[in-house]
């Protein structure tokens, strides 16, 4: 039987701030730590009320406190400041016993620990989703017009491109330096390969992510969390959390719930015969700097005819973890309207996991989850006007399917799990520390 692993998880956000990326490194330490083996996470302490060390299900996460250097130029030193905080935390406080794996996940810390002693001793794994300079260049261009004075606009415009580029050079040198490199998807793997140029034999591998299922699952009364959230019967639900940002497609996807309203209403109209177009609901979760403009959009999109009367499209909030679930099990839909840069899309799998069919635009890493499993769930495009007609034959033809929640489950159940993911990193590990033991063992193997 192989001997348990020490591994050491290194990313900068984390427990208690869960994104995607977080959750994802949660989800694999735990089901590490379940398979036997030791996992610590160190992350950087952003709050003084969170703890330097605690324990999670198994998982020991660790913090060293954040570095915020001073102004005016404090921003240009940010990062760097954070990730030489890393890697000194890392070769003091964290270097004896050795590690069997490092997994760097972007960004300041894993900069850090990749140019540690503890980094040399032992094979490391950089955990790619996206290409950062790209990602923080679109997100600030992506927000430039709410910036009103125009000497504002320009010093944001080169503050990004500093940072871009930082980000984008650190992130090639991570890469460059790491013993493999995993990517949660083939689009993932394909952002990798157009950032990083002369990759050589570098071992690259696709780990997709995993859901539990036992926690997203179909609710045993969904009428009664739809009443609990004030949706009526009659309506057809369309969910979405996304972080409120330019690349996930929030705007386009109000937009194309307007034009999928005023379709529904103008069918009626025409046809008098016609049977009435179902009710249709939006609830974006979320948060973002991109709320207010996206909330005045939605109250031209779908306006209110009296102070009464509820609004067609809602906003949620960012939504705890604990009540994601249950939004999932009560929406007819959730819709993933992405642009760029999705490495995954985790919330697919949770959604089809609590029995709800998930319309995505066929971009990013959707098609690689929902090809394989019905392929009227991909939007061909990702503009307003596919979108839409999307939510229409949704809400008339594929609501009414009554195996396709249930098919939903089976698809999740059967081809994705946090377990395989962490044996695919498990895998991963034994092979490195397996190639490097193999000098020596052939030295000691050979005839004299």
């Amino acid at each position: 039987m192989d001997a348990p692993l020490r591994i050491l998880t290194v990313i900068d956000s984390f427990h208690p701030r869960i994104g995607g990326a977080e959750h994802a490194a949660l989800e694999t330490a735990r089901s590490l730590v379940a398979r036997g083996h030791h996992v610590d996470i160190l992350t950087i302490r952003y709050e003084p009320g969170w703890p330097p060390e605690e324990s999670v299900d198994g998982v020991r996460i660790v913090r060293f406190p954040e570095r915020v250097p001073p102004r005016p130029l404090g921003w240009l030193l940010y990062e760097r400041a954070n990730a030489a905080a890393a890697r000194r935390f890392v070769d003091a406080s964290l270097a004896d016993p050795p590690y069997d794996l490092i997994l760097l996940h972007p960004i300041d810390a894993a900069f850090g620990v990749s140019r540690s002693r503890a980094a040399a001793h032992a094979p490391t794994v950089y955990c790619f989703h996206a290409p950062l300079g790209r990602e923080h260049w679109l997100r600030v261009r992506g927000m430039r017009r709410s910036v009103s004075r125009a000497p504002s606009r320009w010093a944001s415009l080169v503050s990004a491109a500093f940072t871009a580029n930082y980000r984008a050079k650190q992130q090639r040198a991570a890469v460059l330096r790491a013993d493999a490199v995993t990517c949660p998807s083939e689009y993932s793997r394909d952002l990798l390969t157009d950032t990083v140029r002369r990759l050589g034999h570098k071992r690259i591998q696709v780990i997709p992510w995993g859901v539990d299922s036992e926690r997203f699952c179909p609710a045993p009364d969904r009428a009664a969390l739809r009443e609990r959230f004030g949706w009526r019967p009659d309506e057809v639900v369309f969910f979405t959390a996304r972080r409120l940002v330019p690349r996930m497609g929030v705007g386009e996807l109000i937009r194309a719930f307007e034009l999928a309203f005023h379709k529904a209403q103008d069918t009626e109209s025409a046809t008098a015969e016609a049977p009435p177009s179902p009710a249709l609901r939006l609830v974006i979760a979320g948060a973002g700097p991109l709320r207010g403009r996206l909330e005045g959009l939605a109250r031209r999109a779908a306006p209110r005819h009296s102070p009464h009367e509820p609004s067609r499209i809602e906003f949620a909030g960012l939504v705890p973890p604990d009540d994601l679930p249950a939004y999932l099990q009560a929406a007819d839909f959730f819709v993933l309207p992405s642009i760029d840069l999705e490495a995954f899309g985790l919330v697919t799998l949770e959604a089809l996991a609590c029995g709800t069919p998930v319309l995505a635009t066929n971009r990013c890493a959707s098609p690689e989850i929902l090809g394989g499993f019905d392929e009227r769930l991909l939007i061909p495009g990702s503009e307003a006007t596919a979108i839409a007609e999307a939510i229409r034959h949704a809400a008339v033809g594929l609501a009414a399917e009554p195996t396709l929640r249930t098919r939903c489950r089976d698809y999740v159940v059967a081809n994705y799990s946090w377990d395989r993911t962490a044996a695919a990193f498990e895998q991963v590990a034994r092979q490195l520390l397996a190639a490097r033991r193999a000098p020596n063992s052939a030295g000691e193997g050979s005839p004299s």
